[in-house]
């Protein structure tokens, strides 16, 4: 995203994307800014994550912790790329 002339790394959820000459629009379940992504904690989410998912769930914990492994590579992953200055 840039603003004011300054870009901002996002990490983004699922969603749908619009692109046209002038803009791009996203609609996404997440978007959290890389100088707001604490990057231990990221991987600390990711891990418990993936620690619960080898418990028996139910479904919708399964579900519910599928989607936070989702989010905190994408997290990790804009953060490595444009840590904070």
């Amino acid at each position: 995203m840039r603003k004011d002339g300054r870009d901002t790394f996002l990490a983004v959820g699922e969603g749908l994307a619009e692109i046209t000459n002038e803009r791009v629009a996203i609609v996404t379940d997440m978007a959290v800014a890389a100088d707001n992504i604490d990057e231990a904690k990221a991987e600390e989410a990711r891990q418990r994550a993936a620690a619960r998912l080898r418990d028996k769930l139910s479904s919708q914990e399964v579900a519910s912790f599928n989607a936070a492994l989702a989010r905190s590579p994408a997290q990790l992953s804009v953060k490595r790329r444009h840590p904070n200055p």
